[in-house]
């Protein structure tokens, strides 16, 4: 929430005395009597930015199975680690200096020296991999960890409640493999770019998800992915996101209410869930608690 905004919900509270509606980042889709709610979320989050804002709660409380994009559990098993890493290995005993140009390299080896990243030990796999194993390690340096997804994961099979997934292992390998199809160079010098940001970006981004400021997540991360590294969002964001829309209307057939998780940047822009689910004619509208 930005300093304007900010100061405009204090002047108000001050001068009414009734609760307010919050902003939020949980949408409630509905056709007829039945609905969903899908809600967009942060995979990772610092121990502060818990627990999550009031309507996350809500839903889950109203809703009789949760929806997450893929088995959490499972992708954190060994085996579909080794699975992982092996997919995203140089193919022919390539390594990242022979894929890379001489001026992404050298920028990537300065990097590795003034942070000491393991680069040797990662040489083998493809820029894609390079660029999750960079921005894992320096999310750990700001005291990330799990996030959103994870919490109602746990909470959800600690209340028994119904689970499943929108998309399976074997799909998020084959998108993580198409992301490695990108530029290798454009991969890694948009990664290095991020890492000077990440302190700032992380703290922007976690404030618009908690706000609800869909339009600035937009604005400020996927038109950055869609103008640095466009296959990276077609596959990433937009083929999945097409993939998962019949899902999401099959659940809208049912009166069970499901609730469904996905990352925030999902739900933004003209490529957005939001936006194809209205262009098919469901009702959309923010889920609010009073506060």
């Amino acid at each position: 929430m930005n300093k304007v905004i900010r100061c405009l919900v204090i002047l108000t509270s001050l001068l009414i005395s009734q609760s307010l509606l919050a902003a939020s980042a949980v949408y409630e889709i509905s056709k007829g009597k039945n609905k969903i709610y899908l809600a967009g979320t942060i995979h990772l989050l610092r121990p502060q930015d818990f627990p999550p804002p009031a309507e996350f709660d809500e839903a889950y409380k109203r809703s009789q199975k949760i929806y997450f994009e893929t088995n959490i559990e499972k992708a954190k098993t060994p085996a579909f680690g080794q699975r992982f890493a092996q997919a995203m290995i140089l193919p022919e005993n390539k390594t990242l200096k022979d894929v890379l140009s001489l001026e992404s390299w050298s920028a990537l080896q300065a990097y590795a020296t003034k942070t000491q990243y393991p680069l040797s030990q990662t040489m083998m796999f493809n820029p894609a991999m390079v660029s999750t194993l960079i921005t894992l390690t320096e999310s750990k340096k700001l005291g990330v960890g799990d996030g959103v997804d994870a919490y109602y994961d746990k909470l959800a099979r600690t209340d028994n409640k119904a689970v499943g997934e929108l998309e399976s292992s074997d799909d998020v390998l084959s998108y993580m493999q198409k992301f490695a199809q990108e530029d290798p160079n454009k991969i890694i010098e948009s990664t290095l770019s991020d890492v000077e940001t990440m302190p700032a970006d992380l703290q922007q981004m976690i404030e618009s998800w908690r706000s609800g400021d869909l339009d600035s997540l937009d604005k400020n991360f996927s038109e950055r992915m869609r103008k640095e590294t466009p296959l990276v969002y077609q596959s990433l964001m937009v083929e999945r996101n097409q993939k998962w829309l019949p899902l999401i209307k099959e659940m809208l057939k049912s009166p069970e209410i499901e609730m469904v998780l996905v990352g925030s940047l999902h739900l933004s822009g003209e490529d957005g869930l939001l936006a194809q689910l209205k262009k098919s004619g469901y009702t959309v509208k923010s889920f609010q608690t009073k506060e």
